[in-house]
């Protein structure tokens, strides 16, 4: 593992050590425009892989680059700079502005309830950042950990294997009724 100092800084804002480029992997995730977006390896690319699919599925298609780690960011603590931070559609939402509309603001929150705070939104800053997405929780925080796992098991249905299906009441009764009366439920 390759750590750094970045501008007199060995870890950023969210409390992650600065690292190399060698410490990050694209997340694999079925998205195009992530081949940009180099990601901390391990727990933190699981939950930004998982939130950059949740994202384009829920909120907006993710229609441009993603930008993740960078080696250099005009904020000295950047969580850039650690791996741990994404950019998602980022001509489109200009850092200092608010622009996003209300209905993908509030999609948005409802994705980071999801999120069990293992996601922070820039938008929550005084100087807003609508595109940025970063890690929420200390590297190694059990809940962000245990997230982490439980995504990777098929929690919300991004990893592992695809959640079974839900069928309607109407199927469910129809279905019953072609069992044997012993076996009805």
């Amino acid at each position: 593992m390759s750590f750094r100092t970045v501008y007199d800084y060995t870890h950023s804002e969210n409390g992650w050590p600065m690292c190399d480029r060698d410490e990050c992997v694209i997340a694999d995730v079925p998205l195009e425009f992530i081949d940009t977006a180099p990601i901390r390896r391990g727990d933190a690319a699981t939950i930004l892989g998982a939130w950059m699919v949740w994202y384009d599925r829920n909120v907006e298609e993710i229609v441009s680059p993603v930008w993740g780690w960078s080696r250099e960011n005009l904020v000295p603590n950047s969580n850039h700079l650690s791996g741990t931070a994404i950019d998602l559609n980022a001509p489109k939402y200009p850092w200092g502005r608010r622009v996003m509309a209300r209905d993908l603001a509030d999609k948005v929150r409802a994705g980071l309830q999801l999120f069990e705070g293992c996601v922070f939104w820039g938008a929550d800053w005084t100087r807003a950042d609508e595109m940025h997405y970063q890690i929420g929780r200390l590297e190694g925080d059990p809940v962000l950990v245990s997230f982490a796992q439980r995504l990777r098991a098929g929690h919300l249905g991004i990893y592992g294997p695809p959640p079974p299906p839900e069928y309607s009441e109407f199927v469910r009764t129809g279905f019953a009724q072609l069992l044997p009366p012993s076996r009805r439920i």
